[in-house]
């Protein structure tokens, strides 16, 4: 009966962190009374001009969030019109209360998209999103040099609540280092922050069907941060593999997990690791993409000998694939 008891506790936590996802924000703060709160009153002029300039931040942002969307729409440009829609929901979730007391921050008219230049559309959105982003600390900044506790701990719970994962530069050369570069250099700082990184990965973990996806979340920002501030490391082709495999497992980026986990073997094209075979399933189970899975399994094939189990499917699946 207790063996039973465990189980159900223990099938019931696993539910939880399962639907949890990559991108789960954490809850807002409450007042002594354990009230939720919907409006933050806003009174001081001091207050209400960093308010204010945070509010037009963020409805610019969403603007140009939003036309961007319709211009991938426009395009029929799937795959980044989802990357516009996550990021559109990542900032709906981070505010979880309206303002009362600041003027009404109304967005511009929509424009047209007929001609846009999407480079240019894509540069106005990281452009908006830093703004926020400034305009959100400097609240922060507000609360706390006027120690305004409740209302520094809402403005920070906003800044918890916006996941860095969720967010895109929607170009594939803006989004992942170049393929040239070359892991030469024991660099003892990279050691140390692949090591944190890992260390947090392996923690994430838990069980089979048990992640901590904060965890693993925070090992995909120090893994990309090694690669960006160490990128002659001798560590950077095995952080590439690692990002992959979190933004594959954890947080359903499939486009952006493939090109990690290539830029693995390219970095290092004796990587030890099944970046070619992870590549080559998410083609193939995930984006439906037979020729590059075909591509990738024969590169397994060749490649990969010191995983026979993975080598074995290749031959298996090519045979499928190839099938007329």
């Amino acid at each position: 009966m207790k063996r039973t008891g465990l189980w159900t506790i223990l099938f019931c936590v696993a539910g939880a962190w399962i639907l949890a996802g990559c991108d789960t924000p954490p809850s807002p703060p409450r007042t002594a009374s354990g009230e939720r709160v919907d409006v933050v009153q806003v009174v001081d002029p001091a207050e209400a001009q960093a308010v204010t300039t945070l509010e037009t931040a963020r409805v610019n942002y969403k603007y140009r969030l939003d036309v961007l969307a319709g211009y991938y729409n426009r395009v029929g440009n799937a795959n980044k019109l989802v990357w516009t829609q996550r990021e559109l929901d990542n900032l709906k979730a981070t505010h979880t209360f309206s303002w009362k007391g600041i003027p009404t921050v109304v967005a511009p008219e929509g424009e047209s998209v007929e001609n846009a230049d999407e480079r240019m559309l894509a540069e106005y959105v990281v452009s908006a999103r830093n703004a926020y982003l400034k305009a959100l600390d400097n609240l922060i900044d507000y609360y706390q040099r006027t120690d305004n506790t409740f209302q520094a701990k809402l403005a920070v719970n906003a800044k918890a609540r916006f996941d860095p994962v969720r967010t895109y530069m929607y170009f594939m050369e803006a989004e992942v280092p170049p393929a040239n570069l070359k892991p030469v250099d024991v660099i003892p700082d990279a050691n140390a922050l692949f090591d944190k990184a890992h260390g947090l990965y392996r923690r994430g973990k838990i069980l089979p069907a048990i992640t901590d996806y904060p965890k693993e979340k925070e090992a995909l920002l120090l893994f990309k941060e090694m690669v960006r501030k160490y990128p002659q490391s001798d560590k950077i082709a095995l952080a590439a593999y690692y990002i992959g495999e979190i933004l594959k497992e954890y947080c359903n980026e499939d486009l952006l997990a493939v090109q990690w986990y290539q830029r693995a073997w390219q970095w290092d094209p004796n990587i030890v690791k099944p970046a070619r075979f992870q590549a080559a399933a998410v083609y193939d189970y995930r984006l439906q993409d037979k020729d590059k899975a075909v591509e990738l399994y024969r590169q397994v094939i060749q490649h990969e000998q010191f995983n026979q189990s993975n080598v074995a499917f290749s031959h298996r699946r090519l045979k499928e694939l190839m099938q007329p």
